[in-house]
C-alpha cells in the first residue's frame, strides 16, 4: 500500500496543475490512486463537457491508454496498485497529450473539422 500511497501523491502532483494549464480541466480531485478529473467547456460557469470526456477517452485509447469515463463529464484514473513511476509517467503524457487535443478542438472546431477529413 504505500507504493500505491507514493504514486497517487506523484500523479496527483502533476495533475494538481492542469486546471490553471489546460481549460477543459474544470477539477482535479481523488486519494490514493483513485483521481478523477473533471471535463468542462467553461471552468467558469463549469457546464459539462461530455463530448470533450468521450473524445479524450477515445484519443487515449488510440494511443493504448485505458481510462474510463465516470459520470456525465469526468475522467477516473484507476492505476493498478503495483503501477510504477515510469509508467506513471508515460500514461500522463499520453493523458496531457490527449487533453491538449481535445482542448484544441473545442477552442477550434473548424480546425479539427478540417483535420479530421485528411
Amino acid at each position: 500500500m504505500a507504493n500505491a500511497t507514493r504514486q497517487g501523491q506523484n500523479i496527483f502532483a502533476r495533475l494538481k496543475h492542469w486546471p490553471t494549464k489546460y481549460s477543459v480541466i474544470g477539477d482535479v480531485r481523488g486519494r490514493g490512486l483513485m483521481i478523477g478529473l473533471e471535463i468542462v467547456k467553461d471552468q467558469h460557469t463549469r457546464e459539462i463537457a461530455p463530448h470533450v470526456r468521450d473524445r479524450i477517452v477515445d484519443l487515449a485509447f488510440e494511443r493504448g491508454l485505458l481510462i474510463l469515463g465516470c459520470g456525465e463529464n469526468s475522467i477516473r484514473l484507476a492505476p493498478p496498485l503495483i503501477v510504477n513511476e515510469h509508467e506513471s509517467a508515460i500514461a500522463l503524457d499520453i493523458l496531457e497529450e490527449c487533453v491538449s487535443v481535445a482542448g484544441q478542438e473545442l477552442a477550434h472546431p473548424a480546425a479539427a473539422m478540417a483535420g479530421s477529413a485528411v
